[in-house]
Formats: structure tokens, sequence, C-alpha cells
């Protein structure tokens, strides 16, 4: 009989429960439990007996019936799994607390983490799957777990996991740890159950192709002629010896832009990772990934590498795979879900909304012993600082080091270790920013005309940043009708990724001015590309010399301008800035900056700290609560966290662009519409390839899903601006439009 049941349609039950323990094993060998409180070999039971249990309920008839005719209905086995989970660790002597996390972390290894609770089964039904489970599987499973379930009695195991369940509740004061190890036990299960089901006996080597040595040899062999390279050789000489004496977890790296703390960053965590140390490299914007990408692909020329080696994890990115065994989709995608490689690039967003969630993440468990490097940490909102602080401070007791890297480090884990201590800004001195004050948006327009006049006669690159869209597609189009040149750029997320990744590489490529690009704050953080002068309308202090961090960076000019206007409309005296930032960041940059009309860049350090200190001092900096919701386990007010929150509603607004947009589409269409037979697992990888694809193509759009839906197809998720219907919503160089034809429905 047991070579009859099956787990998925090509697995017997027998070996995927086996498999699925065997990896759980491994995983949870890797990991340093006593932070816990509990010791590794009670932990590696623990786990290993959670594999075993948690598709327990599969061995049904119910269930065995289900896959093989899947097309007659829907059943489930969490249920029946969880509570054989439970009585299974206590009857190997696991405290009730460990046991209930057992049975918690199994009833929702498919589907979202509700808030910490009992939920209401139907023990009538659980009762007959139970009953219909086969002699010899319930034999063979005794024997592997030393289970007794022959008085297995599901009514009174539903009554005593809720009592239990409630009892922990009120009388146990829950801390971070309990949060980090529910997510550990269910990442540590989700990851094995997906890589037994899509890759059988077969174990994905992640060989560390990425070291020291390569990274060094990169360092020597860039060019000496460049005015920077003596300071930046300075750098990294400090770093190197700084490197000798580390004994803290969590560092920083606060540099002036342009000193390569990129290479700073990615040298120390190679230095500080051990042989199965995962690296996370985590930036705020996708086009920085890119750059990162790029300088990753030079470090390993000549070095036969794919995604088991760098990683680009975000919603654009398209994983090399080039070993022919992991040519099939889903196998491709369990290496990246589970984050099997040595380095992973990826977004703050997909980090933060990763350890803050009530989704299955199965790569969690990774995270508690890896280096993490968070790169421009100054765009992460200051009302996330407490939570976020909490939790990477918890992550370094289980081994992870911290590594946080700015031009302007905030008030974010304030008892990281410094490894650079001199003032480099203040041999730099590249830029200052000159406050101008008040001038109305009509005004704004004729200084705007005055520097594009300048940069024209001048050749200069000239940067110009608005906060909203609205204002700098207004600004955008008034140069564009008064002064016709080829060099004219437009940024904003209301441009396709496609577009804004192809106008970066091009304005890269320019050389000399004139160029012009008016912009949104898309363009601030990390951005690889410098302007002789930057014209830049209100912002809290950080955007702002984030901003002139785009000016005069490899001292193209003895200085950089960086001009500084607080923009207000005429009819409220209202500033646009406030339409987007915090009242309270914005009071305290005028604060810090009322008795300063200009400031040089070797000031910058000591204002950004006064600037940070005030905020750390006066503002929020656990706004969502999160803290408390840790402490209760309350997962579903958890997930409500979202690192960039956007007050109106959004809608992914697809956009057919060229040809392949068109065939992409189709592509999607064909396969959610059609029987391809495919198995389960391949056609949601290509789904998820696919829709990695599109993501070029689309933009949320803040627009009422029923004023675009009246006039737009809505297929698969998305609005779709169709190829015939391109020229009424998108307009080639501003993005999209709304059409007046919205105005008929």
């Amino acid at each position: 009989m047991l070579d009859r049941l099956k787990s998925h349609p090509d697995r017997l039950l027998l070996d995927h429960l086996i498999g699925t323990a065997e990896r759980a094993t491994k995983k949870a060998e890797l990991i340093r439990w006593e932070p816990f409180g509990i010791n590794k070999e009670s932990a590696v039971r623990l786990v290993q007996l959670c594999a075993l249990c948690h598709d327990f309920g599969k061995a049904s008839n119910e269930f065995q019936n289900y896959i093989l005719h899947p097309g007659r209905g829907h059943t489930t086995h969490a249920p029946l799994s969880s509570l054989v989970t439970y009585q299974t660790l206590l009857g190997n002597g696991f405290e009730s607390k460990l046991a209930v996390f057992g049975y918690f972390a199994v009833r929702y290894h498919h589907g979202h983490l509700p808030n910490f609770g009992f939920v209401e089964e139907n023990p009538s039904e659980l009762e007959k799957q139970f009953r219909s489970v086969p002699p010899s599987l319930i034999e063979w499973f005794e024997k592997e777990t030393g289970t007794n379930l022959m008085n297995f009695d599901v009514k009174a195991i539903c009554r005593k996991v809720q009592s239990q369940i409630s009892k922990l509740s009120f009388f146990t004061d829950f801390t971070m740890k309990d949060y980090i190890l529910l997510h550990t036990l269910i990442s540590i299960l989700v990851s094995s159950d997906k890589e037994d089901a899509a890759l059988k006996d077969m174990i994905v080597e992640i060989e560390p192709k990425i070291t020291l040595d390569l990274v060094q040899g990169y360092i020597r062999n860039i060019a000496k002629d460049n005015p920077m390279y003596s300071l930046r050789q300075r750098f990294h000489e400090e770093i190197d010896r700084s490197l000798s004496r580390i004994d803290s977890k969590i560092l920083s790296i606060t540099a002036p832009t342009g000193l390569g703390k990129t290479l700073a960053n990615i040298k120390v965590a190679l230095s500080l990772a051990k042989k199965d140390t995962l690296i996370v490299y985590a930036l705020p914007f996708i086009n920085i990934i890119d750059q990162t990408m790029e300088l990753m692909y030079k470090i390993l020329d000549g070095v036969d590498h794919d995604a088991t080696v760098l990683l680009p994890y975000h919603h654009l990115a398209d994983p090399l795979f080039s070993s022919r065994e992991y040519e099939q989709s889903s196998i491709q995608r369990v290496i990246v879900e589970c984050w099997h490689t040595q380095m992973v690039i990826t977004t703050f967003v997909s980090l933060f909304e990763s350890l803050f969630t009530n989704r299955r993440i199965p790569f969690f468990y990774k995270l508690l012993n890896s280096v993490i490097i968070l790169d421009e940490v100054q765009s992460i909102p200051h009302k996330y600082w407490e939570p976020i602080s909490r939790i990477l401070s918890e992550l370094t007791e289980f081994g992870s080091v911290v590594i946080l890297s700015t031009a302007t480090r905030p008030a974010l884990l304030k008892n990281a270790t410094s490894i650079v201590k001199e003032n480099y800004g203040v041999d730099l001195n590249r830029t200052r920013i000159h406050f101008h004050g008040e001038v109305g948006y009509e005004e704004f327009f004729d200084v705007v005309e005055e520097n594009v006049k300048e940069a024209l006669r001048l050749g200069q690159k000239l940067l110009i940043i608005l906060n909203t869209i609205k204002h700098s597609r207004e600004i955008f189009e008034y140069v564009l009708k008064r002064f016709k040149f080829d060099q004219l750029f437009y940024l904003s997320s209301n441009v396709i990724p496609k577009q804004r990744l192809e106008r970066l590489r091009r304005m890269k490529q320019i050389d000399r001015g004139p160029l012009i690009c008016v912009s949104t704050q898309v363009i601030e953080a990390g951005v690889d590309i410098s302007f002789d002068k930057v014209i830049r309308d209100d912002a809290p202090l950080d955007s702002i010399i984030q901003a002139a961090g785009r000016c005069n960076r490899h001292f193209e000019n003895r200085m950089g301008e960086v001009n500084v206007y607080v923009v207000k409309k005429s009819e409220n005296k209202r500033s646009l800035a406030s339409y987007v930032y915090d009242s309270m960041l914005l009071g305290i940059t005028k604060e810090v900056t009322s008795n300063r009309q200009v400031c040089e860049e070797r000031e910058f350090s000591d204002l950004v700290q006064e600037y940070f200190q005030k905020v750390d001092n006066r503002g929020n900096t656990d706004k969502k609560n999160l803290i408390n919701s840790f402490k209760t386990l309350k997962f579903e007010e958890i997930s409500n966290f979202h690192l960039i929150e956007d007050g109106a509603q959004s809608v992914p607004v697809y956009v057919e662009y060229d040809d392949f947009a068109v065939q992409l589409r189709e592509e999607l269409n064909s396969i959610m519409n059609k029987d391809h037979g495919l198995g389960k697992f391949d056609k949601l990888s290509s789904i998820k390839r696919i829709l990695q694809k599109m993501a070029l193509y689309t933009i949320d759009v803040r627009m009422s899903r029923e004023e675009l839906t009246s006039a737009l197809i809505v297929e698969n998720g998305f609005v779709v601006v169709t190829r015939d219907n391109l020229s009424h919503w998108y307009n080639d160089q501003t993005g999209f439009q709304r059409s007046s034809s919205v105005l008929m429905f």
C-alpha cells in the first residue's frame, strides 16, 4: 500500500516525507538555536518531526482520490497533519509551547499566517480522514516518530490544542525571538517541502565564487588617473586596517558618494562571511540594483557563474542559469524563492517586507546566519527605525552581521561600530547647497528657464528634481516647448521601467553637456550619474543631500552647485513638498538650515547628524506599533507593514509599448486560459517568469480602478493599455496620461 500513496502526481508520499525531513534536518543543523532557549539536538529533532508530519493528511482516501482526479474538487491536508504534529511533539517530550508552535507551522505551511490562535476545525471530517489512513502508513509513521497513534482522538486533541493556545496567549509574554522562531520553523519546512517536490533527490550546490581576491584585484585595476583616486585609495586602506580588529556584529560605513562604498561593502561582507554564509545586499531602488549587478559582473569577469552565485531578486529580475541541470523552470523557481545562492542583491522592500510579514518566506531561516548590507540606508523611513533596528539586532544574536552604508547615516542601529573614522567630506568638498527660500510656482518656471539657458550656453549637465509627477511633467513640457534639443530627458514612476532604465543608460553614456534631466525623486539615491548643477524643490535634509550626491560626483568642476527652492502654490501658499513629505521632517530641515544660506560638502556630516538627532528625539520611530504586534504574534497586523506607503489607491497598468510587450501578454493569456499539459510547479514557474518580464512594462497609477476600468481592459490582475490604444493613454516622453475618453464614461 505504501508504494501507492502519493504526495504529488510524480512523488510517493513516503519519499516526500523522508526527503523533506532530510533537507529540513540539514538546515536545522546549521542554525544557532541557543538564543531561542533550545539546545541544538532538541531543535533538530523538533524540525525533523514537523517535516515528517507536515503531509500526514495526504495519506487519507480523500486526498489520494483528489491527486488522481484533481479536477473533481478540493481537499486540505494541513489541519489533520497539524494535529498529528502536536500529538507527536508532546509524545516526544517537547514542552507545550514548542508543540503548539509546531502545530502552527504545519497548519499554515500552505497559505498566510493568521494572528496566533486556534482555528475552528471540523472534527468529524478530520476524524473521517484519519480513519481512512492506511494502517501500513500509521505503522511506518509510529516507528519513525516514536509516536503511538492507536488512540488518536481528533476531538480531544482539538480541545487540548485550543486550551494550550489560549493559555499561551493569556499568560505568556511573547518576544521578538518567538516571532523569529515561528518564521524560522515555517521557512525551513516550506523551503524543504518545495525543494523536495521540485528537485526530488537533486542537491543545489552553492560554490562561493565571489572571493575577496577578485574584489581586491578589481580595485587594484581601477584607473589611477581619476582625480578621486588618491582619496579612494586612502578610504580602502582605512577599511582594510579596520577589518583586522572588527569585533562587532553591527557595522557602519559612512562616507561621501564617489569613494567606492559599494566595493567597500562587498569587501567587508566577504571578509566576515563563512563558507555557508549568505550575503544579502539590499538597496532602496531597482535602478541601483542594476548598477550593483553590473559592478558584480565586472568583478566576476572570466569566472563561470549563474544565479547560484549571484542572484538578483526583485519583480523585474530575470536570473541567469547556465547549468543544464537547472534548465527546468520549476527548479529555477525553487532556487530563486529559496535564495540558493552565495549573494543575493535585492530591494529594501523585498527584504523588510519578508521580515515583517504573515507570508511564508522560504529563505527566512537563511537570514539567521547571513551578512546583510543595507546600502543607502538613509532611505528607510524614520517611522520604522525602531522595529527594523530591533529585528536586525535580534538576527545578530544568531550569527548574522549587519552593515549600514550611507553618506548620511540616520539614527538607525545606534550601537553600530563605525569602520570609517575619517571625515572624507572635508577633503572632497565637491558641492555647495544654496537654500534660496520660498518661490511661487509660476516664478519657479522663470528660475528653470534661466538655468536651462545657462546650461545650453555653457554646455553643462543640469538636473531638475520635482516632488510630484504632475509638477515634473509640467516643468518638462515647458522646457521641451521652449528649448528644442536632443539631450533632454524625463524620469518618473509614470514612465515604464523599460524606458527609465534605457534613459539612465543613455545619460551615463553622454560625456559632456548640454544635457537636461527633469525628474522626480527616482534619480536621487545611488544613481551613478554626475551633473554640473542641480535644482531641487524643497525636501527633508537627507533627500537634499542625496540630490547633492548627483552633482560633481567625480570632480568634473571645482565646485558643483545645488539650488534648493521652497516652491509654493499661488492659490493656497502650500509648498509642493508638503504634498509628499512628513511635515515634521520638513520642519526640522528648516530649523537646521535656517541660519545657513549656503552649506558646503565638508559641513554636510555635522548638519546631517544634527538633523537625524532631532528626528530621533521627536519622531515616532514605531508609528505602526509593530513592536507590540511582534510581542502578541499578531501576524495579520504585522502584514500591514509596507516600507513604501501610498496614500492614494494604486492600480497596476500594463502598457503594450512595443511588440515584445504584446507577445508577453499573449503568452500569459495562453498559459492562463489553456491546458498545456504542464505540471503545477512548471506552470507556476512559467507564469512567474512571464510576469517578471511584463514588469518592465508595468507601472502603478494613482487612480481609482473605476476610472480606468471603465475605458480599459482588465485581465489577470492588470489594467491593460493595448497597442492600438497606446496614443490615447501613454506619452512616449512623460509616460502614462489620462485619456479624455475617460470623461465619456
